[in-house]
């Protein structure tokens, strides 16, 4: 049965219809582009979050198809559980580690992860798992951002810090910027866990700021970058970086972040 239609008055319908970061939003796009939707019947979303691309996958391959979602963020599953409830999507999510999937082996004929890939905290261990999942020839797509990302930005760091002599900072920040994955990195990791990587795609978006205010007060980078810049240099440091991008700002109009992307896609 088809559920009932949206209601623009409707508190929880208005509260599930937009809350998907754009940075998980541009990574999910290339994979829902690229990702091999055929002969899938049973699929595994890792990492899902919120709902996404769990909801969406579920909606695009129609009933035929089961789409389950796994992830430690009891929050987030929560909305996920709401969405999937109210767009009555063939789907289900559970909360689990992604180094201990709790499926049995073979289940699945296609697993996905949106940007998990960084992310996991046993990306050997996880990555043997969904080997562990997937049925014979099954079916693997990761979407990431990669080494290279926001490159502007490091740039500026790197040059404000080696202005100021800080060495201990200059070392932290190199290892932040290089833990990103490459391809050459993921498709090596993809091989040693039993995979045979079948189609790259890669995609550069562009993230623009009027100033440097705008871009350390923007809500995800908050979220998701700015603790750990701040963990990397002092508060002048930043304000330092600031100034840096500011400069640029006044110069070519706006902050450019270059965002390498890329989908990977293995079989079994």
């Amino acid at each position: 049965m088809d559920p009932r239609p949206f209601d623009f008055t409707s508190e929880s319908d208005v509260a599930l219809y937009d809350e998907l970061p754009l940075w998980s939003a541009l990574a999910g796009a290339l994979l829902l582009e690229h990702v091999t939707l055929a002969g899938a019947r049973c699929v595994l979303d890792l990492g899902c979050g919120t709902g996404f691309p769990l909801v969406e996958l579920a909606e695009r391959m129609g009933s035929a198809a089961f789409v389950a979602g796994l992830d430690p963020w009891a929050e987030a599953l929560r909305r996920a559980h709401a969405k999937i409830a109210r767009w009555n999507a063939p789907a289900a999510a559970v909360r689990g580690s992604g180094a201990a999937l709790p499926f049995r082996s073979g289940a699945f004929d296609l697993l996905v992860s949106n940007l998990g890939v960084n992310n996991f905290d046993d990306a050997t261990g996880s990555l043997r798992e969904c080997r562990r999942v997937l049925k014979s020839g099954g079916i693997l797509g990761l979407s990431t951002n990669l080494v290279g990302h926001m490159r502007e930005l490091y740039a500026a760091f790197e040059h404000v810090l080696a202005a100021a002599g800080d060495g201990d900072a200059l070392a932290r920040l190199r290892r932040h910027v290089e833990h990103r994955a490459t391809v050459a990195s993921l498709r090596a990791s993809l091989e040693t866990a039993g995979f045979r990587v079948t189609a790259v795609h890669e995609r550069q978006v562009l993230m623009r700021f009027a100033n440097a205010g705008a871009l350390f007060s923007h809500h995800f980078i908050r979220l998701g970058f700015r603790p750990a810049w701040e963990e990397l240099a002092s508060a002048a440091a930043l304000a330092s970086l600031a100034a840096e991008l500011d400069r640029t700002a006044a110069a070519e109009g706006v902050i450019r972040l270059s965002v390498p992307l890329a989908y990977i896609e293995a079989q079994t």
